[in-house]
Order: C-alpha cells, then sequence, then structure tokens
C-alpha cells in the first residue's frame, strides 16, 4: 500500500509488495488513480506514471513508465521510461510537503488533495501548459503597480511573469516558512528575490495575507487608489 498525505493515514506510508503499483492518469478526471490504494494523485498536465516499485524516501528512485495522453485513444498513449525520485518529505503546520523530481520536471504536491501546487522544468522552458499561464496575461490588463500573490508556493508563478514581464514587482505571501524554505532550495525562488536587469523582483512575505493586508498599509495595482489586483 502506497500512502501520499491521506487524511486517515500518516504520511507517506509504504508497504512492500512483489507486484507493481500501477498509477493512471485520466485526463477527463484530472487525477492520477492507483490500482492498489484508494489514494488518489492529481497533476495538472496530462501524464500518468506506472511504478514498478515506488520508495518514498528522500533520495529513493524508482524506475517509472511516463504516459502522455494525447487523446482517449490508445494508440496516441507515448510512453517512456523515466527516473522518479522523491527530494524531501516534510510535515509542517499548515502542510505535508513532498516534492518530486523526474528528469525533465519537478513537482510540489501538498495535503490530502494530491495537487501539483508548483511544476519546473529543468530544461528552463516557464510555459507549463496548465492554469499558471493565465497569470502572465494579467500585466498587461491591469494598471501599472506591485502585483501580490497569495499562495506563493514553489513560486511556477512567479517564474513565469517575471520571465514575461522582467520589470513586474511582485510580492509573494505564503504563511507557510518551511515551504518557502523549500522552494528556495528546489525551486529557484532565490533567483526570484534578486532584481532583473530591468528591476523587476518578487518580495517573499511569510504570514497570512488575509488577516494582514489591512494593517499593512501595503497597496497593489488596481486597489482603489492604487487599484487592487491579487493572484490567489
Amino acid at each position: 500500500m502506497i500512502s501520499l498525505f491521506s487524511a486517515t493515514n500518516p504520511l507517506l506510508t509504504w508497504s512492500p509488495s512483489s507486484s507493481p503499483t500501477r498509477i493512471r492518469y485520466s485526463q477527463t478526471h484530472r487525477r492520477c488513480c492507483t490500482s492498489r490504494t484508494t489514494n488518489a494523485l492529481s497533476f495538472p498536465i496530462p501524464f500518468s506514471l506506472t511504478c514498478s516499485r515506488l520508495t518514498l524516501k528522500p533520495n529513493a528512485h524508482t524506475t517509472t513508465t511516463l504516459q502522455v495522453q494525447g487523446s482517449s485513444s490508445d494508440s496516441n498513449k507515448v510512453e517512456q521510461e523515466e527516473e522518479y525520485k522523491v527530494l524531501t518529505a516534510v510535515k509542517s503546520q499548515y502542510n505535508d510537503i513532498l516534492i518530486v523530481d523526474t528528469p525533465k520536471t519537478r513537482m510540489l504536491l501538498l495535503d490530502s488533495t494530491h495537487n501539483v501546487h508548483s511544476l519546473l522544468y529543468k530544461d528552463g522552458q516557464k510555459w507549463t501548459r496548465s492554469y499558471w499561464d493565465e497569470f502572465a496575461s494579467l500585466p498587461a490588463i491591469i494598471p501599472q503597480g506591485p502585483v501580490a500573490i497569495f499562495g506563493l508556493g514553489g513560486g511556477t508563478a512567479a517564474h513565469l511573469m517575471l520571465d514575461v514581464w522582467p520589470s513586474l514587482q511582485l510580492e509573494g505571501w505564503e504563511i507557510d516558512e518551511i515551504l518557502i524554505n523549500k522552494a528556495r532550495d528546489y525551486f529557484g525562488l532565490l533567483d526570484l528575490e534578486k532584481q532583473t536587469q530591468a528591476g523587476g523582483i518578487l518580495h517573499v512575505v511569510v504570514g497570512d495575507a488575509l488577516c494582514s493586508l489591512e494593517d499593512n498599509g501595503r497597496k497593489y495595482a488596481g486597489e482603489e487608489d492604487n487599484d487592487l489586483s491579487i493572484l490567489v
């Protein structure tokens, strides 16, 4: 049995089995379903992992089959072997944090929903083919001014926005300091905290934005005098 952040099971439980564990991705329902457990793993991009042996310990390697689904037809599915590595698995006050690696991508998984909250392509590509890409259009349609991101996570949206708009002033709010530290270690967040040649930068704020905004006097693009535009 494999358990990823189950509400009823401890973090990252693993019971060895002689038979392979298969993880299949359904593009229609956008979730990964395993044949050996009722837990689900959701991905924002269409692929599935077929794991012959999954060891959920930091620095452990697993050989997996990456199945890219272009359509519902089996003839259009492309499979290739990839190494799947767990980089870190920790529990903070706010999140169960799992960061996993393949040769092409790095993913941040959080909590019992098993959603991929952040995605990083190792070839430097910023576009994700998922909902993060929509954030890059916002600076073109909102008034000028700093933009706040509520729930920074691993900084996928911030990476993309500063790549497209290198002069943008971003303020990334994240309540989980441990998550921020992991994002600095594994998702290049430190690079975003350095000013670009065009003057853009990400300022990271650790705290509860919904409780702090009224007290800190900050103004963002779109908020009355400054007009408010916040990404969540």
